[in-house]
């Protein structure tokens, strides 16, 4: 399924490509940079906590100068060309590299972008005094191997917001990347990230959990993962093909208030988080159901009462 691109601002200036300088080469911004890199983006400096690492994560993006950030702050040669800084550092540490990186006299025309989900554009408010655009540019992927990242950014939905020149930078770097942008509605950062970690770090908590359960029906958890990886991927290309209503199958959906029963019974035998999980997640499966017609009043008043539910 594919996300339409948005248009972003009805007058985007239009700019050369800066040079892009990586502060924090981490698995995200490696992996960005790699393929911004590919795509013929000149690449400046390559930044880490030690020359090291800097040195290591150079070679993976394939060009630029590495350096240890604090020792490239001393000299950074700006040399009169207008700058990106692409910040992925931890979040924690936004705001203070931006505080670091707002004390360097930067070109005219330069810009910040940081790669975080959940911090705030505003924690680059240094650089913006500092009279640097800035803005956020959030891929939403899962980054562990740069060269394999890199290879497979085509089609990833990228979250941007910032100011204009900021914008027409991130769709610039987007569309380098062959993803799809679309602008963050105010204030919206917060619940973006979260709908992120919901479907995808709760995934892995909830795979975690499903395995306790199959444990306790005989299969060691290698096997049981083995045996339900397949069911994750026909369920993952349901809704590729179909919204939730629609794609939702089992018991909840059927109205089998038996099977639910019986599950509450197993799950009882295990620690609460799983049958507190279960509810939650059934209760709002029988939203999904109700509004697909499937069931009765009946069916739909029992399974609200197994569930621990108010009827609607």
């Amino acid at each position: 399924m594919s996300v339409p691109p948005e248009t972003t601002t009805s007058k985007k200036p239009r700019l050369a490509e800066p040079l892009l300088h990586v502060v924090g080469a981490g698995a995200a911004g490696t992996g960005l940079a790699r393929r911004l890199c590919q795509s013929g983006w000149p690449v400046g400096a390559v930044l880490c906590r030690t020359a090291a690492r800097a040195v290591e994560r150079q070679a993976l993006i394939g060009a630029g100068s590495p350096a240890a950030l604090d020792d490239w702050l001393r000299d950074p040669g700006n040399k009169g060309q207008p700058a990106l800084l692409m910040i992925s550092v931890p979040d924690r540490t936004i705001g203070d590299v931006a505080e670091l990186l707002a004390r360097e006299p930067w070109p005219s025309g330069s810009l910040a972008l940081h790669l975080s989900g959940s911090v705030e554009i505003d924690a680059l408010e240094p650089l913006a005094r500092a009279g640097l655009h800035t803005g956020g540019l959030h891929p939403l992927k899962s980054f562990v191997d740069p060269e394999q990242d890199a290879d497979s950014l085509a089609g990833t939905v990228f979250a941007i917001e910032g100011d204009p020149v900021a914008m027409t930078t991130a769709e610039q770097m987007v569309a380098a990347c062959e993803g799809i942008p679309f602008a963050l509605a105010p204030g919206g950062r917060p619940s973006w990230h979260a709908a992120a970690t919901h479907a995808a770090n709760h995934l892995v908590a909830l795979v975690d959990q499903s395995l306790d359960l199959a444990e306790q029906a005989g299969l060691d958890r290698v096997r049981a993962r083995a045996a339900l990886l397949p069911l994750l991927q026909g369920t993952l290309a349901n809704l590729a093909r179909h919204d939730p209503v629609r794609a939702l199958t089992g018991p909840v959906a059927r109205g089998d208030t038996i099977a639910v029963e019986k599950h509450l019974t197993a799950l009882a035998e295990l620690p609460a988080d799983v049958r507190a999980a279960y509810q939650a997640l059934g209760l709002r499966a029988l939203r999904l159901a109700v509004e697909a017609g499937g069931l009765s009043p009946d069916g739909e008043r029992s399974l609200h009462a197994l569930l621990g539910g108010e009827p609607a």
